[in-house]
């Protein structure tokens, strides 16, 4: 059973057509990120695991206090 519930917003819809047009859209591929997503899973690297909106408080399975602390150890 999936950790997250997807929920297919008006945005995902336009976004997704628009991706589906692309010549290089693998739909298999695409499937295989959401579940991974959907499971909690870390993304491979090849897909630059990245924060997808500013405010939010989660990256790469981190907190954003747990991300602060770990740059400022790095520097």
């Amino acid at each position: 059973m999936a950790k997250y519930k997807i929920e297919i917003t008006n945005k995902f819809k336009k976004d997704y057509n628009k991706m589906r047009s692309r010549n290089n859209f693998d739909e298999n591929e695409f499937k295989k990120v959401i579940e991974l997503l959907s499971n909690g899973e870390l993304l491979p690297e090849k897909y630059c695991n990245h924060l997808l909106e500013p405010k939010s408080d989660r990256f790469m399975g981190m907190s954003y206090k747990t991300r602060l602390a770990v740059n400022l150890y790095k520097k």
